[in-house]
């Protein structure tokens, strides 16, 4: 974590900007600023991209209503370790006015991943369900088309 960075004001933009990210980051305290753009700045050196970093702290962060007490020291901790970048063309650099106006990408809340909706026409609004590999209907739909069958 060396302050030399030729990185580090593009580092200082990326900090700047992750309380847009996700409500959960929206207290970070100034005072951490400098460390998280050191951690940040490393990544930018390593050859990722503003964007990389944004969409490795979203991954990090939990589940939706999972509260977050300490926002600072988690991106402290997604930050600290920079893995190895994957080999292919390094892309140029992005300027710091780009890191505002980047689309923020929000994940599913883990409740609802591999969930998928009801193609039954038996409920007034969308019913999301999980099941088998190809299935298209929720459990309640299933036993309604089965039970005029069961009752010949």
């Amino acid at each position: 974590m060396t302050p030399d960075s030729p990185r580090l004001e593009d580092a200082r933009a990326l900090v700047a900007v992750l309380h847009l990210l996700a409500p959960a980051l929206r207290h970070i305290p100034p005072g951490m600023r400098d460390e998280l753009a050191r951690l940040a700045a490393r990544w930018l050196d390593a050859g990722y991209t503003p964007s990389d970093v944004h969409a490795h702290v979203l991954r990090g962060l939990p589940g939706a209503g999972t509260p977050v007490h300490r926002p600072g020291g988690l991106v402290r901790y997604l930050l600290r370790d920079v893995p190895p970048r994957k080999p292919g063309p390094v892309p140029a650099a992005e300027p710091a006015s780009e890191l505002v106006s980047a689309p923020v990408r929000h994940r599913l809340s883990v409740r609802l991943e591999g969930a998928r909706e009801c193609a039954g026409d038996g409920h007034t609004q969308p019913m999301l369900f999980r099941g088998e590999e190809g299935e298209t209907l929720c459990g309640e739909c299933r036993r309604n088309q089965l039970l005029p069958a069961l009752a010949r």
